[in-house]
């Protein structure tokens, strides 16, 4: 009996083990977990990068009222633990309501307050304080276990901020920090408002950034409008082009001492109704532009041809110097892409065409243009080779994207891409989201991955135990008819 019982303990041990490795993260329907991704580097100095995930639709504290997750990563792209930041959890204190999807943009702004600890800004992009979606960021002062020390609002009615934000622009639908712009020794950052700015013409989506030069406490000391109408842009947005849906720092790409900026939209149609483009602003010191260059289907020798609906430029991000050629280097989500367009299966009416999505690494010139690229999607980049998921119509994945460091030691810059549509559970979770570690190689090719929340290896778990269950019962089972056999015969 007691070897039985010793056996029995053993057996449902190793299930309990494996999950004190990796971290379980309970996820609902339609959170769209993934909807934003951001590196903030090592936080709680275990000597491995970290990443925060925006969740703009969390429905925990409020319809559509959103949360960050802080997740604490191993250096194989798991998730060692988490915490969760909303208006009733991880200490802020912020006043997040029902719709102001809290979550919908998050940057790294590095040690703000100079306490040792990276800070991040969050963009809630249909905050209401100046009208209705008017949007808003907060600027997050971070303790090392991801939770909030303080903040500081920035919003048309908060912060100090004064210039002109109306209903419907949706402004902190992205953030990026900039580092120290103007050299005033305090860090800036730019903040994107998709929707409006368009004179006399509402709703428009013609979009505009905004160049916060900030104070030491968080609030805005000036600012900077890049729109059809202010600073020095030299080009025309166009209706529906959406510019200002993602920026990111790309570093100091043409070399002039000064962090450029890359800007997506989405909307642009050179190519076709919503074939998107990604722009590269050099800037002056004073965040005004200096030049720029264009990259989309027909602009800045990208040479893929992109197809309506591909929406290239959602988001991108900063990867470093992938190639080694002394240039950084973009990746760029295109989320509504889809391979499976052109597949014999598609062809004959038995796949569906729903976007899966796609991300293209980017090698750069220092003048803007596109020297190389690199797609990877379902079918292209070792995609289908080496991850250990796959893809499923309307995961978009692509939809965000961000740098996360060399995570595993190859000396090769790896990425982190959200697929806030994705299902889990064979659907019975349906958009709760999800986001893939790639390792690179350096010509931008998929080394491996990992997925979290890893569904399939919940499940897997759960079927494992279920099964040791069984196997324990039937055990005691047999073990009870011996003892009662053995009675029987004794008598």
């Amino acid at each position: 009996m007691n070897f039985l019982v010793i056996l029995i303990l053993l057996l449902i041990s190793i299930p309990i083990a494996n999950a004190q490795s990796e971290d379980k993260l309970i996820l609902q329907e339609k959170v769209v977990f993934g909807y934003t991704i951001a590196s903030i580097g090592d936080l709680n100095k275990d000597g491995i990068n970290d990443i925060a995930v925006g969740s703009p639709y969390d429905d925990e504290e409020g319809y559509n009222a959103g949360a960050v997750y802080i997740l604490f990563l191993n250096s194989d792209g798991t998730v060692k633990s988490h915490q969760k930041i909303s208006s009733t959890q991880g200490n802020f204190h912020g006043d997040i309501e029902p719709h102001d999807a809290f979550g919908r943009s998050i940057s790294n702004i590095g040690d703000f307050n100079g306490d040792g600890i990276n800070d991040i800004v969050v963009g809630a992009y249909h905050d209401d304080d100046g009208g209705y979606n008017t949007g808003a960021v907060y600027i997050l002062f971070l303790n090392s276990d991801g939770t909030v020390k303080s903040h500081q609002k920035i919003s048309s009615t908060q912060g100090n901020f004064h210039e002109d934000v109306e209903s419907g622009d949706c402004w902190g639908n992205a953030v990026t920090g900039l580092g120290d712009l103007n050299g005033d020794g305090i860090n800036d950052i730019a903040v994107g408002a998709h929707s409006n700015y368009a004179p006399d013409k509402p709703h428009t989506r013609v979009g505009a950034v905004h160049i916060l030069f900030l104070n030491s406490d968080g609030t805005v000391n000036s600012s900077q409008e890049l729109s059809n109408s202010h600073g020095n842009l030299q080009f025309t947005i166009e209706e529906n082009d959406t510019f200002g849906i993602s920026v990111m720092n790309i570093g100091d790409l043409n070399d002039d001492g000064i962090i450029d900026l890359g800007v997506g939209a989405y909307g642009d149609s050179d190519a076709g109704t919503d074939t998107g483009a990604v722009y590269i602003l050099f800037l002056n010191s004073d965040g005004t532009v200096k030049s720029h260059q264009k990259i989309s289907s027909t602009q800045g020798n990208f040479s893929p041809k992109l197809e309506p609906g591909d929406m290239l430029g959602h988001d991108l991000t900063p990867i470093g110097d992938l190639n080694g050629d002394g240039i950084n280097d973009i990746a760029v989500g295109a989320h509504g892409d889809d391979d499976s367009k052109f597949s014999v299966s598609t062809f004959l009416g038995v796949e569906d065409t729903y976007a899966k999505g796609a991300v293209y690494i980017l090698f750069l010139n220092s003048d803007g243009t596109v020297k190389s690229h690199q797609k990877i999607s379902e079918k292209f980049g070792h995609f289908n080779l080496e991850l250990n998921d796959s893809l499923q119509p309307n995961d978009a994945f692509g939809f965000s994207v961000s740098q996360i460091g060399d995570l595993n030691g190859d000396g090769i810059n790896d990425i982190a891409v959200g697929s806030p549509y994705s299902d889990s559970q064979n659907k019975v979770l349906p958009d709760s989201g999800s986001i893939h570690i790639l390792f690179l190689n350096s010509d931008g090719m998929v080394k491996s991955n990992t997925t979290f929340p890893n569904f399939e290896s919940n499940i897997s778990e759960f079927n494992f135990i279920a099964i040791l269950i069984l196997i324990c019962a039937v055990a005691v089972g047999i073990f009870l008819l011996i003892k009662r056999r053995d009675r029987l015969t004794a008598k």
